[in-house]
Parts: structure tokens; C-alpha cells; sequence
């Protein structure tokens, strides 16, 4: 008896599948591992919405106002702001390293407050916190002489961090590929308002909260506001410079989708009235023509009437012809007769 061969059709019906299945179980594993090995470097920054993030920015920001030296009397209490926080995503897309150059045009970086602030940290992704970033522009105070009004050296995001009159803060972080000779880095910007500037001191040197408005009170050593410090959600507002540009539905947007629904409907009412009313008014009546007639068809039509109006004419002449000849007769018999009866 012959033993069947180790790859006969009948086997390799059997086990084809299965290899193929194991071939593609591989590769997965494969994948999965390298997803895997991939996601234990990733690092996961915050959405500049996420409420813990910002908790965390606007907490710091406060402490870090109500703690300067030389004392403060008239800092402000810090707030979010959304649109200001849009402002500081869409500038952080470009992933440069430089100010944003639409902060001091009308209505391009927040729809009420002109002339934004904004403090900037650039840093190794997995390196980044909002504490790291915002102590480090805090620490330019050491370059900042409050006596003079003057910097040793870049104190600018200190200058912006404690501004007296800012009341509004609003930050993002973008992952960049690489800025600089930073490969997977992080850009974290803040956005104030209203912005600050190296023009006077920064604030008001004295005891805490004694130059705070008639209507304020005092806040964790700062001047705060119910009116003043009031969320405000700009639904509808985005940075028009913004690219890509989120995709938004405002009043004026909605109003036109609804309308046109509106006549759409309408439209197809007074269709369905016409056709209720007028059932055959899109039925085809059959039009009843006589074929035309061919050109040649048409010429000896032509030529057989021509020759029977000829024939018809000759008829007539021959006619007249006959009535012609008739008179003459008579006149010539009348004449006679005539002459006879005179002879």
C-alpha cells in the first residue's frame, strides 16, 4: 500500500490555511510590538481645554503674583480666558520660536482685548510641565532690577508674568517635530490680557491689596473681581490666521443652512399642489404631422402642377379661340345680308 506524500493536494488543502494564518499572526504580533515600543516613548501633552491643565497654569500663575518681592499692592487676580488660550494654539501650529506677530492687530489675537501679551518656553517634550515652563520665565526676576525699572539681560516673561493690570491668562502646548536643535520638543505659550511692557514698573510697590479697586477684594494677596473675573466662552470666535482652521458653525452659518432646508421644503409643497391639482401636467401629448416631403419628392410636385396649369391655360385659349372665330361668322353673315338687300 502506498503512504500518501507529504504534500498531496488533499494534505495541502489542510494545511495551506493554517500556514498562512501563523504568516499573518506574525506579522501582527510584529506590529503590535512595535506600537507598543513606540508608545513607551510617547509622550501624551494636555489639550489646552483640559480643565486639570488648566487648573494647574492659572493656580501658579496666582501664587507666583501674590508672592513677588518687592511686595505688590495692586496685582490683579489671574482668570482663563479661551480665546486667549486659542490664540496660543494656533501661533504654536507654526512651531517657530518667535512672537506672534498678529498680537497687536485689531481683533486678530482675542475679539475684545488688542495689544496681547505672551510669554514663550520651548524645551524636550518629555521634559515638559506647566510648573517647568512658568518658574523658569519666574526666575528672570533675578535679571530685573525693580529700583532702576531696567534688565541685565532678557526679563521679559518676568515683566509679562507679574503685570500689575493683567487679569487674563490663557496657554497651549504643541508637539513639534524639532525647533532648533530640539528634536520632539515642546512649545508652550501663554497668552495675557491686557499685555504688559517694560515702559514702568510692573506694579505698585506696597502692602498687599491696598491699591485694589473700590469694587474688588482681596484674593490670595491679589485684587480680584465677581464682573471682572467671569468666564467668557467665544463659541464662535477663532484666529483667522489660524491654519488649519477648525471647522465652526456660527448664527450666520446655521441661518443659512436653515433657510435653505426652508425652501427646499417649500418647493417640494408646491410641487406636490401643482401635481394634485394638475395630474397630467407632466404627461407628453402625441403630436399628430404630416411627413415632410423630400426634396426631390417635392420638385416634381412642383413641376407636375406647373404643367397642369399650362394645360389648363391652352384649354382656355382654345376656348376663346373657338368664341373668336363664331363672331366672326356672324359679322361676316350680318354684313352680307346687308349688302344684299341694298342691291
Amino acid at each position: 500500500m502506498e503512504s500518501p506524500r507529504p504534500f498531496a493536494p488533499e494534505w495541502r488543502s489542510h494545511w495551506l490555511p493554517l500556514m498562512q494564518g501563523g504568516v499573518w499572526k506574525a506579522w501582527l504580533c510584529e506590529f503590535w510590538l512595535l506600537l507598543l515600543s513606540s508608545g513607551l516613548n510617547a509622550t501624551f501633552l494636555p489639550h489646552e481645554e483640559d480643565v486639570t491643565f488648566i487648573n494647574e497654569y492659572v493656580n501658579l500663575h496666582n501664587e507666583l503674583r501674590g508672592n513677588v518681592f518687592p511686595r505688590g499692592s495692586n496685582l490683579r487676580f489671574m482668570t482663563w480666558d479661551v480665546a486667549l488660550s486659542r490664540t496660543a494654539r494656533a501661533w504654536g501650529k507654526k512651531c517657530v520660536f518667535e512672537r506672534n506677530t498678529h498680537l497687536e492687530e485689531l481683533k486678530m489675537a482675542h475679539p475684545i482685548f488688542n495689544g496681547i501679551g505672551e510669554n514663550i518656553w520651548v524645551g524636550p517634550e518629555n521634559e515638559f510641565t506647566a510648573s517647568i515652563a512658568i518658574r523658569s520665565w519666574f526666575a528672570e526676576r533675578k535679571k530685573y532690577n525693580f529700583e532702576k525699572n531696567s534688565c541685565s539681560a532678557n526679563c521679559s516673561n518676568y515683566i509679562q508674568l507679574v503685570w500689575d493690570r493683567s487679569y487674563k491668562v490663557g496657554c497651549a502646548v504643541t508637539p513639534c517635530s524639532r525647533i532648533g536643535h530640539i528634536k520632539h520638543a515642546a512649545l508652550f505659550i501663554c497668552n495675557y490680557a491686557p499685555g504688559g511692557a517694560l515702559e514702568r514698573r510692573p506694579y505698585i510697590r506696597g502692602v498687599i491689596c491696598s491699591h485694589c479697586g473700590s469694587h474688588d477684594r482681596c484674593t490670595d494677596f491679589l485684587c480680584s473681581n465677581a464682573d471682572r473675573d467671569q468666564a467668557i466662552y467665544y463659541r464662535f470666535w477663532y484666529p483667522r490666521w489660524e491654519v488649519p482652521r477648525p471647522t465652526i458653525c456660527d448664527p450666520l452659518c446655521i441661518f443659512v443652512f436653515l433657510l435653505r432646508i426652508l425652501c427646499f421644503s417649500l418647493c417640494a409643497t408646491i410641487v406636490l399642489i401643482i401635481q394634485s391639482h394638475f395630474p397630467n401636467i407632466l404627461l407628453e401629448e402625441e403630436m399628430v404631422s404630416a411627413p415632410e416631403v423630400t426634396g426631390p419628392a417635392k420638385g416634381q410636385e412642383t413641376i407636375e402642377e406647373e404643367d397642369e396649369e399650362e394645360e389648363v391655360e391652352e384649354e382656355e385659349e382654345g376656348v376663346e379661340g373657338e368664341e373668336g372665330e363664331g363672331d366672326r361668322e356672324e359679322e361676316e353673315g350680318k354684313v352680307g345680308e346687308e349688302e344684299n338687300e341694298e342691291g
